[in-house]
């Protein structure tokens, strides 16, 4: 019994006090994944996509998609203070008929069948969640709210 608590608190001591990061490194979508992603969100020539993933409302704590329209002033603010080149950056919800209002598929779009949530979000109880892919198809994600140095941050890894 006491070494059985032994190896547990060693166990702690080695995997529980290290920091906790809610980004994906050195992953890759398949070949068939990227050109879904390429062919359903338009995105061609940039070197990069940013996903800005909206959650379902059951993983939120409040609701997520009251006020869309205010929230596209908010991100269009938000993105206006980063410079980003060459980098294609879309807005995707999982709840399509809560966004039907501003759902426009040239830089707003459904979660097409719930690719980024099941692939990328499923597991993760929050209601964002950003993206950032490259053209050979890494990606690097962070699951929750996520500020403009998160989102320089993330291309920085992933370049």
């Amino acid at each position: 019994m006491k070494r059985a608590f032994l190896l547990l608190i060693l166990a702690v001591g080695l995997f529980g006090f290290h920091k906790v990061e809610n980004n994906s490194h050195n992953e890759k979508l398949s070949e068939a994944q990227l050109k879904l992603v390429k062919e359903n969100y338009a995105w061609s020539s940039e070197e990069f996509i940013i996903v800005n993933f909206r959650q379902p409302i059951n993983s939120c704590h409040y609701d997520n998609y009251s006020n869309l329209k205010n929230s596209l002033k908010w991100w269009t603010d938000f993105y206006s203070k980063i410079k980003l080149n060459n980098v294609r950056n879309v807005f995707v919800y999982a709840e399509e008929k809560r966004a039907k209002k501003i759902i426009d598929s040239k830089s707003h779009y459904s979660d097409i069948n719930s690719f980024f949530l099941n692939n990328f979000f499923v597991n993760d109880k929050t209601c964002y969640g950003i993206l950032v892919i490259d053209n050979d198809g890494n990606y690097i994600k962070k699951a929750g709210e996520y500020n403009q140095e998160d989102v320089i941050e993330l291309i920085k890894k992933i370049q």
